[in-house]
């Protein structure tokens, strides 16, 4: 399917409610809510339409949830520790963790590359999150698929059929690695070195936002009972952003692979971030065709999608709250 170009009155016509459920009071009809944004020629453009909730509108600043886009956010923090010989790239990731240790035949093996490239052979593909009258698992509990968790145990399993394994699990042992070597909890460390230093001061890995955000809905229309579902997995599917908080993530990474002054890591780690290693699997993001970088999100309620040009320096990026209300734009956008 041949990109088209992305813009506010072709995402409008993907969004377009679908037929209304037989029970009126099963829909909102105000909903979806979503937001665009676009970076050309290093000049940033925001739109907005739509609810957020019901009787609250979106705006630029609203909040949502990014799901496995959070993933990109991950791997830029880890290659800060790279960057500042805190840990080696290519090394067993147990040789770093202090707390909890990698299981599995290839436990003792893995590699911090593998795992941010879903080639390490780890389980676990993805999380559900939990409602509001259920108690949150800890870091410890998630990792070792205990009660309160509601995903099973990470662990590090041969690969029999291809090294790619996407594996949100994987993405979850990198949480542990940030948070035993920086000292410091996961939500901190990524404010102070990847959000803040690239321009979304505003996205935040907490539970549940201080700030404005949106309620998120079925493919259907109907809400998200509670709103949104909570994700402890933070790593893999925490982030809360906005469009333009994405674009600002993806701008970030191409300002290091042009060697800019202040970029946030060296050209060699950005390259590096950008070869695909399995699959069109880099570090933290997929290569279309050698040409763009991206990354899709969904949990219960929210799409998201962010993808930059590698020649030309464009990055587009859209976020919604209500599933599937991105899909066709998405395939549009990251298949050349």
């Amino acid at each position: 399917m041949n990109r088209r170009t992305f813009n506010a009155t072709g995402l409008a016509a993907v969004l377009t409610p679908p037929p209304r459920p037989a029970s009126a009071d099963e829909v909102v009809p105000e909903l979806p809510g979503y937001q665009v944004a676009a970076i050309n020629g290093g000049l940033l453009t925001a739109r907005h339409s739509g609810m957020a909730r019901a009787q609250s509108p979106v705006d630029d600043e609203t909040l949502f949830q990014v799901a496995s886009c959070s993933k990109t956010v991950t791997a830029l923090a880890v290659l800060t520790l790279v960057r500042d010989a805190r840990v080696d790239l290519y090394a067993p990731v147990n040789r770093y963790l202090r707390n909890w240790q990698l299981p599995g035949p290839r436990g003792g093996t893995a590699t911090i590359a593998e795992l941010m490239s879903h080639t390490a052979g780890t389980t676990v593909s993805g999380f559900v999150g939990y409602g509001a009258g259920e108690k949150l698992p800890d870091l410890s509990d998630i990792l070792a698929g205990h009660p309160p968790a509601n995903s099973g145990a990470i662990r590090a399993r041969r690969r029999l059929f291809g090294p790619f394994r996407y594996s949100g699990g994987g993405t979850m042992v990198l949480q542990a690695l940030i948070e035993d070597v920086s000292g410091k909890a996961f939500g901190a460390y990524t404010a102070e070195e990847v959000l803040k230093p690239v321009g979304a001061s505003a996205a935040t890995f907490a539970i549940t936002p201080p700030d404005h955000f949106a309620h998120g809905s079925f493919g259907n229309g109907r809400p998200l009972p509670e709103g949104f579902r909570r994700h402890p997995e933070s790593a893999a599917a925490g982030l809360w952003a906005t469009a333009s908080d994405l674009a600002r993530v993806f701008q970030a990474v191409l300002h290091a692979l042009g060697g800019a002054r202040h970029a946030i890591i060296p050209v060699v780690l950005a390259e590096r971030m950008v070869t695909p290693v399995s699959e069109g699997s880099g570090l933290g993001v997929f290569i279309s065709r050698g040409t763009t970088i991206w990354h899709q999100g969904r949990n219960l309620g929210f799409d998201s999608v962010v993808a930059a040009e590698l020649g030309t320096g464009r990055v587009r990026a859209a976020v919604t709250n209500r599933n599937g209300a991105l899909d066709t734009y998405s395939r549009q956008l990251v298949e050349g």
